[in-house]
C-alpha cells in the first residue's frame, strides 16, 4: 500500500502574502513504485481537450524532481515545446493512456533533452514542494537551482508517530 510522501501544488503567488494558490496537486505516492499523480483542485472544464482530468507519471529516482517540473510543464501547462516532444517520441500514447512511464518511454538521451527543454520555460506557475520525511524526491532536490521558476520548498518541522514495534511514540523536531 502507497503512501503521500510529498504534496506539489502548482498555481500561483498571492500578491500581498505569497504563499500559493494551488489550482492542480501532485501528490507523490510511494510504496512499490514511486508515482506522480496529478489532481486538480479547481474544476476543469468537462470535455476540454485543453487538460488532463487525470494524469500519472512513473518517475525516474534519480531525476525525480526534474520529472515533477517535466509534469508540470507537459500534463498541467501543456507547454507546446514540452507537449509535442513528448507526443512525439511516444506517438501520443500518454493522450490515450494518461500516463508516462519516465523509464521505458524514453531513453536516457530523450529525458535529457525534455530536462533541457523545460529548464528553458521562463513562465511556468509557481510551484510549491512539501515534502514529509522519508520522501524519494529530496534526494534529487537540488536539481531546483537550475530552472526558472517561481517555487517554495517546505520540509516537516515536527512529527509525532506511534510505532507498534516498542509501543512508544516517536517524536521529530520541535514546535515553535
Amino acid at each position: 500500500m502507497s503512501a503521500v510522501t510529498a504534496v506539489i501544488l502548482v498555481g500561483s503567488a498571492h500578491p500581498n502574502v505569497g504563499g500559493n494558490r494551488p489550482f492542480a496537486e501532485i501528490n507523490l505516492e510511494e510504496g512499490g513504485r514511486p508515482a506522480l499523480v496529478l489532481r486538480w483542485t479547481t474544476p476543469t472544464r468537462k470535455g476540454s481537450s485543453e487538460v488532463f482530468r487525470k494524469f500519472t507519471m512513473i518517475p525516474t529516482i534519480e531525476h525525480m524532481l526534474d520529472d515533477s517540473i517535466l509534469m508540470v510543464a507537459y500534463a498541467v501547462c501543456r507547454h507546446s515545446k514540452v507537449f509535442s516532444k513528448v507526443n512525439r517520441v511516444t506517438q501520443d500514447a500518454p493522450l490515450d493512456a494518461h500516463r508516462l512511464i519516465m523509464h521505458d518511454d524514453f531513453t536516457p538521451k530523450q529525458r535529457a533533452d525534455l530536462y533541457a527543454a523545460v529548464k528553458e520555460i521562463d513562465n511556468l506557475p509557481k510551484v510549491t514542494w512539501c515534502l514529509f520525511d522519508g520522501t524519494s524526491i529530496k534526494s534529487s532536490m537540488s536539481h531546483l537551482n537550475d530552472y526558472q521558476l517561481e517555487c517554495e520548498v517546505t520540509r516537516s518541522v515536527y512529527s509525532r508517530r506511534y510505532t507498534n514495534f516498542t509501543d512508544t511514540w516517536d517524536v521529530k523536531g520541535k514546535l515553535p
